[in-house]
């Protein structure tokens, strides 16, 4: 299972384009989107027809700044958090402004916690709980021009949004 995962494009399609692309490339089969999708005022109708392109392999959680949502979606926005198997480990995928690596009661060892929120991106294993997060895509706060992750093969890759590893993490056990 290869997935892309992606937060905060806050209505700024130049860089989901590209993302896009790398999805494509990469052969991924789902993308994991965590929320704020889009943005008054930027191009949130095209990052609405970019992720509706991908549609029936998309996961998409509701973000603290989508509730203006333009047109329509093919896909639905999950609201709070949503628990998914990925490779027989528990994946907990939330925007993060509700759950977080601070705030997370649904956790237990070994659990995953994918969130975005703070657009700043972050791989770690803390007290047996893995906090995974891809920084934003469009206005990031981390020092890069956007980045993501890619998961495959138990291991999260954070890579900046031209395509340059900036970290690794492999989940332990299985």
């Amino acid at each position: 299972m290869k997935i892309l995962i992606i937060s905060d494009i806050h209505g700024i399609s130049k860089n989901l384009k590209k993302v896009l692309d790398i999805y494509n490339k990469e052969k991924c089969n789902f993308i994991f989107c965590l929320g704020d999708l889009f943005s008054p005022g930027w191009d949130s109708e095209e990052v609405e027809d970019l992720l509706n392109s991908k549609a029936s392999n998309i996961i998409c959680m509701k973000g603290n700044n989508d509730t203006y949502i333009y047109g329509r979606l093919y896909f639905n926005l999950v609201d709070g958090y949503l628990k998914q198997n990925v490779d027989n480990h528990n994946f907990y995928l939330t925007h993060g402004h509700r759950y977080n690596r601070d705030i997370h009661p649904f956790l237990n060892d070994g659990d995953i916690l994918v969130y975005g929120h703070t657009h700043r991106g972050m791989l770690l294993k803390e007290n047996n709980k893995y906090y995974i997060n891809p920084g934003s895509l469009s206005l990031p706060r981390d020092g890069t021009d956007g980045s993501y992750i890619i998961y495959e093969n138990n291991r999260f890759n954070l890579y900046d949004i031209d395509n340059n590893l900036i970290d690794s993490l492999l989940i332990e056990g299985d």
